[in-house]
């Protein structure tokens, strides 16, 4: 008896109790609604008139013939032509293979190629590539996106969120959340969706980003902002542009701007056990990246593109790497085709919010990888270092024979005060379609015949194509920033292998952040 009294209270003890912080209580109150009070569509139209602003609706796809033509048909129909509510809707593919593109034209939405739209920045797979191309060509000040896989569409994915932006001026962001069915062994379970919400995003959210924590969920596909606020904030092209958002627009503007409206129920096509395992390691990379770049956690090692799954049966067992890739667009606003096209002025008399737009403290060492550093060159010349380093590299690298050819007529020599040198060199074009960083480093010195004689004891090689110029000039702002004292130089030449490498450049990355944080300019007051 005395064993179950005593079950029973260990019960009572790990209960959990809804508790959150009352500034999360306070935002859930004034900011967290319901799809029924904006049924109105008459009344929304009056708002949208009083204020004199114009809606666009778009889907971003790929292969969602079986489901897109029927959004699109009942949205055109209920919020075009019965009632005049929406002014554009556009779909944005990604290269679907299926009869996606014809099915969205037959049911009367302007229909565009992700990799159409800007070609001169080249084109990646994913949603929030899609997200951020459809900024380029929409027309409406409010813009509503909605997935392309919801079998039970109503207008309601609209209303719910575009009414709060409508009637709530201090809103600016508004995010889905509904209950989400799942469909096991055939048969649909009332519960048990958003697996990647529960199990990652909402725990990592309570562990740094307390503050989001009151969002339903933040993984929802449906959401509508107003563009002064959408190109402003940079966009991952992939899994993970919902939560870069919230975190972007929680830094930038802060919580009160999001809202949240239920829509009810969301019925799609679950996706697979193996296909939320890339979504997570996606998303997670995402919420670290993000978390160390405002400064909530440091990373001293670099982050793998790649997810290691072991494979087989019985005795035969294997590592499969998995590619999980994806890159950041800047904010929209800094495009200047975009700029052009909407009229925005920057020069002489800039946007008061044209602040917001700045690049978070860049953290060079992320880009690093381990099979991308030689911590000692074996080369004597400037064309053996550059033919060693790319070789590292040549698994990232389109045109290797191109690549070497455009870094040999390159060179830029950075000098410290002890005589130990760095030398850049950078390459631009199609012989990379991302970012491929290389560092090798040389203690006693390389005499590569450059001008001033000088030899070199860390050669950084920078691959990418031509849009991704800024970040080059980012990353090298930031390794000669860290390395502007000679005991971090000296320090540097003695790291032994690729992890020692990374986990030192992160270490002064860190420093360097702390000092700014506290307001320290002379470096020199700043001991290890």
């Amino acid at each position: 008896m005395s064993s179950f009294v005593e079950t029973e209270n260990e019960q009572k003890l790990l209960k959990t109790h809804q508790e959150k912080p009352s500034y999360i209580k306070e935002w859930l109150q004034k900011s967290t609604f319901h799809y029924s009070s904006f049924k109105s569509v008459r009344r929304l139209i009056a708002k949208k008139k009083e204020l004199g602003c114009s809606i666009s609706l778009c889907f971003p796809t790929l292969n969602e013939e079986e489901t897109v033509g029927e959004e699109i048909s009942l949205m055109r129909r209920e919020l075009m032509e019965k009632r005049p509510l929406l002014d554009e809707i556009v779909v944005v593919d990604s290269g679907s293979t299926d009869k996606t593109p014809q099915v969205a034209r037959d049911a009367g939405a302007e229909f565009y190629l992700s990799s159409e739209i800007l070609p001169q920045y080249r084109s990646y797979r994913g949603k929030g590539e899609n997200l951020w191309k459809s900024l380029y060509v929409l027309k409406g000040d409010i813009i509503c996106w909605i997935d392309a896989d919801i079998t039970n569409i109503h207008p309601r994915f609209v209303l719910g969120l575009v009414g709060p932006l409508l009637e709530y001026p201090h809103l600016s962001y508004v995010k889905a959340f509904y209950k989400r069915p799942i469909r096991i062994q055939g048969e649909l379970q009332y519960t048990g969706g958003g697996r990647v919400t529960e199990l990652v995003v909402r725990p990592f959210f309570n562990l740094l980003f307390p503050n989001l924590t009151g969002l339903a969920q933040p993984l929802s596909g449906e959401y509508a902002g107003r563009r002064e606020l959408l190109e402003n904030l940079p966009f991952f092209t992939g899994y993970g542009v919902e939560t870069g958002h919230l975190i972007d627009i929680n830094r930038l503007y802060g919580l009160d701007v999001i809202g949240q409206c239920d829509l009810n129920v969301r019925i799609h096509r679950n996706q697979s056990i193996e296909a939320l395992r890339s979504m997570s390691y996606r998303i997670l990379k995402i919420l670290l990246q993000r978390a160390d770049d405002i400064g909530r956690i440091e990373i001293f090692q670099d982050i793998s593109d790649s997810l290691q799954i072991i494979t087989g049966v019985k005795n035969s067992y294997s590592i499969e790497k998995l590619k999980v890739w994806g890159t950041e667009r800047p904010p929209m606003v800094t495009i200047h085709e975009y700029r052009e096209k909407r009229n925005v002025v920057i020069e002489g008399t800039r946007p008061a919010n044209w602040e917001f737009v700045k690049p978070l403290p860049y953290t060079a060492s992320l880009m690093f990888h381990k099979d991308l550093i030689i911590p000692r060159l074996k080369g004597k010349t400037k064309s053996e270092v550059i033919k060693e380093l790319t070789a590292a590299g040549k698994s990232r690298i389109l045109d290797l024979k191109k690549a070497a050819m455009t870094l040999i007529g390159s060179g830029e020599i950075v000098s410290t005060p002890i005589g130990k040198n760095i030398a850049f060199f950078d390459a631009f074009g199609d012989f990379a379609d991302d970012i491929v960083p290389i560092i090798g480093l040389c203690p006693e010195g390389i005499d590569m015949k450059l001008p001033g004689n000088r030899p070199i004891h860390i050669a950084f090689v920078f691959l990418a194509p031509e849009y991704l110029g800024e970040i080059y000039t980012r990353m090298v702002e930031s390794l000669s920033k860290i390395f502007s004292r000679m005991e971090h130089f000296e320090w540097l030449l003695r790291c032994k292998t690729p992890d020692e490498i990374i986990a030192f450049i992160s270490y002064l990355e860190a420093k360097n952040k702390i000092m700014k944080m506290l307001k320290i300019e002379d470096v020199g007051k700043v001991h290890l």
